[in-house]
């Protein structure tokens, strides 16, 4: 029955109008009379062929809080052609949600042999109606709701949630849990005739201390070792719950701009850069490993549940630097696995220093191969202009010494 979380999914992505009315004929009905036996004994919301008073919110009250199977075939039937051409739409959207072991072939879930699932797709077949579809969380976590009037229940009647962890007079009640489906059939026949041993399954969500939980259990047995029904799916969400809120919390890894690393900056106002976070980053981890934080016994990554891997894009960055600029990643690590990994940026911005840069550039210059090469030609270069000068100068005193006595020898005659 967990199919039906689909099945309400498509319909509230395109009904245009829940409290319209909606035609209830024995084309919603007959595969529940005929002579497949995994259909016989569905869950119904009693809902009477030719009612004319139901709207499409009441069967979606029915299909996800009494779980009737009729109501599924029933929104199917109104919203397309035929029921296969609203499966077709359930398909799609599973594929769309990146499910890829997941294959719907009836509104419902009664057995079908193409009608199958995992827990983790029904995780995110829930996790989506969770977060995007808005009503959905309203409708599966009502505990009673109140059917209109038909032949049979002329003042109306009432049908209870089939999920015990939301109801008060359960063994299994907890009041931070809320909706979403549950399933059971104790068995079911192959296209052989064979009988298998059916089970339970159970998708719920919990909310407490800040933080949500959604937990999907598959296959859980419907009878106990004396043969008896008993909800082990039920019970199965009540330990892990209480478990899960008494042995983890909530814990900030990183908070947004936290100072993360720094690098060197080169031809800059100031030479060294603080990379702080984009983001932040929250976990749950095992709370006594989060009090032994809280009392400074897990401050170093040897001890930390989450260690913090840093990654520089360079050792050493050249300013002009702006503020936000992605300089390298922060990636978390829990238990061996890459859970998380947050872009560093440059916690301000830096300007270009002219004098730094100047002097860096000098600085490149003598690290060259040829710089000293080139240092000792230019001053052969000098040289051999001082020289040449010298030669130059020494020719015309010459030739003025002898101009002049050549005047003093014109001026005696």
């Amino acid at each position: 029955s967990i199919t039906k979380i689909m099945t309400a999914i498509v319909t509230l992505e395109n009904c245009p109008d829940l409290n319209a009315k909606v035609r209830v004929g024995s084309d919603a009905m007959n595969e529940f009379w005929g002579d497949d036996l995994n259909k016989r004994g569905a869950s119904t919301c009693a809902f009477e062929i030719g009612q004319d008073n139901l709207t499409y919110m009441d069967c979606l009250y029915g299909l996800m809080v009494s779980s009737g199977c009729e109501a599924g075939n029933i929104l199917a039937l109104n919203l397309c052609d035929t029921i296969e051409d609203f499966v077709a739409l359930m398909n799609k959207k599973a594929q769309e949600l990146g499910c890829e072991d997941t294959h719907f072939a009836n509104t419902h879930g009664l057995w079908e042999e193409d009608n199958y699932t995992t827990a983790y797709d029904m995780y995110l077949i829930t996790r989506y109606a969770y977060d995007r579809v808005p009503k959905f969380m309203d409708i599966s976590d009502t505990y009673s709701y109140q059917f209109p009037a038909n032949d049979n229940n002329p003042d109306g009647y009432t049908k209870y949630n089939t999920n015990p962890l939301i109801s008060a007079s359960s063994d299994f009640y907890l009041e931070y849990v809320h909706g979403v489906k549950t399933g059971s059939i104790d068995e079911y026949y192959d296209k052989d005739g064979t009988t298998h041993p059916g089970g339970r399954t159970l998708v719920s969500t919990a909310q407490k201390n800040g933080f949500t939980y959604i937990l999907v259990t598959l296959q859980a047995p419907f009878y106990n070792e004396n043969n008896e029904k008993y909800n082990y799916s039920a019970l199965d969400h009540y330990n892990l719950y209480e478990w899960a809120y008494k042995s983890f919390v909530y814990s900030t890894v990183v908070s947004e701009n936290e100072i993360c690393a720094e690098v060197n900056v080169e031809q800059g106002e100031n030479d060294r850069l603080q990379l702080v976070s984009r983001n932040p980053f929250t976990t749950i981890i095992p709370k006594d490993l989060a009090e032994g934080e809280e009392n400074g016994d897990a401050s170093n990554s040897s001890t930390s549940p989450v260690q913090k891997k840093v990654t520089l894009m360079y050792d050493n960055i050249i300013a002009p630097v702006e503020k936000g600029e992605v300089l390298g990643k922060l990636e978390m690590i829990y238990q061996g696995e890459l859970v998380q990994t947050i872009d560093l940026v440059a916690a301000k911005s830096i300007e270009r220093s002219q004098v730094a840069y100047i002097a860096d550039r000098a600085n490149s210059l003598t690290d060259t191969s040829w710089f000293f090469p080139l240092l000792v030609l230019l001053g052969l270069c000098i040289v051999a202009q001082i020289i040449l000068h010298s030669v130059r100068r020494r020719k015309l005193l010459q030739e003025a010494r002898k101009r002049e006595r050549m005047r003093r020898r014109n001026s005696y005659k």
